[in-house]
């Protein structure tokens, strides 16, 4: 595919852009207590433009640090004439790359807290909190209405002084300027409430003192909720109108999204979600306007972006989680290399560390956050051709191969299976799970491109095989073994794990089926037998089903394949301890009530995830010089940790 669509240039205002992949915004937290641009905020960026993409736009810059304006902990503010110069750092690390950058401007409203806002309360049209877990706001005052506007105007100053080349205005997701557009929100009963045209005027004030602080090379972007999606909130069809007074009011492009932080699943897609979710309405919203249009759809992959731009869905397209997981998308996929993009899973463990409060971290890209480490200086091809034996084709696996290939090892991967990726390439059947399977591949391909030498069907048993290599280094990475239980009727033919469900997932119809064990592998199996037509029963021995999972992101995830679970009427039963397996029957004790319960059941599947395989580690202790343990091997548990760990015990072999 030749991407003439996503790769050609397009003009916002008065500034051309190389391509139509923008960074979408989104937030980091790399300066938590500073507040100020970093080391690591710079090297961040200057990687993704680096990367090929057309436009960066930053995460919320803070406008107001007085008024509980801080929407992050890590954010960075731009209230004083110094911040500009950490305008300037980014600016010139992704100018030098050819990439245009775009700063976001963004006061919080009641979606703060006072705790990351020096001790003050947060603020909004109205003294409505946004939800239960989210702090009551106090209302602001008219004057303080002026203020915020005036602030608005000044940061954007600073931004044009520091370099950018355009300035987007948060009006999305339930931040201020979006409370006072909804009417969910927005109870006021002055000049900034009521009638559309009143709910308006906060943005619309915004605008005018902005557009009159920007010079002619720089464009000014708006992104705005196409609707709330939540009782009393912005509709379809006001988002309609509102997209059209925005472009009235002087836009030069607009960024639809939708959701604010009381939705279960619209701000940020979970993983069950398909690329293209959004495109309904995207759609509707495109012929409502003529400025250019920038969106957001779950975009993996390069083809979904250009079939969006064929279609006029939008003129630019926007990704987020895919920009943290390969920051060389762009360049990937010009240079004809799409199948090695590390393709984002969705798996919400960038989410889960921002909700912790810790540095982000990505499950398929180790390098993430680390870009200040993990340098172009700081690599060596020292490698010489001395041999490195890779012991398992898992994530872990790939990622070692890959990097010490590219360090200049000769390198060979040794896989027990015909199939590279696995207990992480197992649910790529299952409903929405197709990106596990992308991710897979092209783990596979990176390391097939790097050089390294995959043989497929060969269990490595002893020392002697790989002695005969003679091998500089050997680096285990056997991952896990299945979980089973030692109960009656354990070894009945009718009982299987879960990986047999996903790797022949036909064989599986019209059965009465009890899935033992709820973590992600137990819900997306049941999920997967569900779909094939069986009548699927779930027993948890935990009082709650899913209850180790954990993780903002994680739970969004568990929530939505809850409620698909619930719509294929597949029964969950918590507090269930498995006793004995008949042909015919599952007999387990309620732990909740102390009786022994009986189910029909002629399908069970053992779902109870995997304990960590080091039986090679003593015999291959004298096999190399050094000789490494990584992954799930070691017990890490997650690919989060498993590819980490394999290239930073790569990067330092």
């Amino acid at each position: 595919m030749a991407f003439e669509k996503l790769l050609s240039p397009v003009r916002i205002g008065n500034v051309t852009i190389r391509n139509r992949v923008v960074m979408a915004p989104m937030g980091v937290g790399f300066a938590p207590g500073e507040n100020r641009i970093n080391d690591i905020y710079v090297k961040y960026f200057e990687a993704r433009a680096k990367g090929g993409q057309g436009l960066i736009t930053t995460p919320v810059a803070t406008v107001d640090d007085t008024t509980c304006g801080i929407a992050e902990p890590g954010a960075f503010n731009l209230t004083e004439p110094e911040d500009a110069e950490g305008i300037r750092r980014i600016t010139e690390a992704c100018h030098k790359y050819g990439a245009k950058v775009s700063v976001q401007l963004c006061h919080p409203g009641r979606q703060s807290m006072t705790f990351w806002n020096h001790g003050q309360q947060p603020v909004a049209p109205s003294a409505e909190p946004e939800n239960e877990y989210l702090q009551m706001p106090r209302e602001l005052s008219a004057d303080e209405i002026h203020s915020i506007v005036h602030k608005f105007a000044k940061s954007a100053s600073f931004a044009v002084q520091g370099g950018a080349d355009g300035i987007e205005l948060h009006a999305a997701h339930g931040y201020l300027i979006n409370e006072f557009l909804s009417s969910r929100a927005n109870h006021r009963t002055d000049e900034y409430g009521g009638s559309f045209e009143n709910r308006m005027r906060f943005l619309k004030e915004i605008m005018e003192e902005v557009k009159a602080v920007l010079p002619d090379h720089v464009f000014l972007a708006v992104r705005m909720n196409v609707m709330d999606d939540v009782d009393g909130g912005i509709t379809l069809e006001e988002g309609k109108k509102m997209a059209e007074y925005i472009e009235k009011l002087g836009a030069d492009a607009i960024s639809f999204s939708a959701g604010t932080y009381s939705c279960k699943f619209t701000l940020i897609e979970p993983q069950l979600f398909e690329e293209g979710c959004r495109t309904s309405w995207l759609r509707e919203m495109k012929n409502t306007v003529h400025v250019p249009v920038i969106a957001v759809n779950h975009i993996k992959r390069p083809s979904f972006a250009e079939q969006m731009l064929e279609e006029g869905l939008c003129d630019l397209v926007g990704l987020g989680r895919q920009m943290m997981a390969d920051p060389e998308w762009t360049n990937k996929t010009a240079e004809g290399k799409a199948d090695q993009i590390r393709y984002c899973i969705s798996c919400g463990a960038c989410i889960n560390c921002s909700g912790r409060g810790e540095m982000l971290k990505c499950s398929v890209n180790p390098v993430m956050s680390k870009e200040t480490v993990y340098t172009d200086e700081s690599f060596r091809k020292d490698g010489g051709g001395r041999k490195v034996v890779v012991i398992g084709g898992g994530p872990a696996g790939l990622e070692a191969a890959a990097l010490a290939a590219k360090r200049g090892f000769s390198v060979t991967l040794f896989e027990k299976t015909g199939r590279t990726g696995g207990c992480f390439d197992l649910p790529r059947t299952a409903p929405g799970m197709e990106k596990m399977g992308w991710s897979v591949d092209s783990f596979t391909a990176r390391a097939v491109a790097e050089g390294v030498h995959i043989v497929y069907n060969t269990e490595v048993k002893d020392a002697e095989m790989i002695k005969a290599l003679h091998p500089y280094a050997v680096i285990l990475a056997s991952g896990g073994k299945q979980i089973s239980l030692r109960l009656p009727g354990i070894g009945r033919p009718h009982v299987v794990q879960a990986a047999d469900v996903y790797l022949n997932p036909d064989d599986y119809r019209d059965r009465k089926a009890v899935v033992i064990g709820s973590g992600f592998t137990g819900l997306e199996a049941a999920e997967l037998l569900a779909e094939k037509g069986n009548a699927v029963r779930i027993f948890e021995l935990d009082d709650e089903i899913g209850k180790r999972i954990e993780g903002d992101g994680s739970v969004k995830n568990k929530a939505a394949l809850l409620e698909h679970l619930n719509a294929l009427n597949v029964s969950m039963h918590p507090s269930m301890n498995t006793v004995e397996i008949t042909e015919t029957e599952v007999k387990a004790v309620n732990l909740a009530s102390g009786e022994t319960e009986v189910y029909e059941a002629d399908l069970v599947v053992q779902a109870l995830g995997y304990r960590p395989d080091s039986s090679l580690e003593e015999c291959l202790r004298d096999t190399a010089e050094k000789v490494l343990m990584i992954g799930d091997c070691t017990g890490i548990g997650n690919i989060i940790g498993a590819t980490s760990d394999a290239y930073q015990a790569v990067w330092n072999l």
